[in-house]
């Protein structure tokens, strides 16, 4: 048992880099994200405040 926990702190990174990387890219590219990405991407084209000269 103490072996086991040995190799899962030893190893662990090599499982949970790659699965945390996959969980984040499936949170990003899930269906109902496109149109939250979409309205958040015109922001610095919106012109809230116009300056007037």
């Amino acid at each position: 048992m103490q072996h086991l926990l040995q190799l899962i702190s030893d190893y662990g990174w090599f499982v949970g880099i790659p699965l945390g990387f996959i969980v984040i890219v499936v949170y990003v590219f899930r269906p109902g994200a496109r149109k939250k990405y979409e309205e958040e991407g015109r922001i610095p084209l919106e012109d809230k405040n116009p300056k007037h000269d």
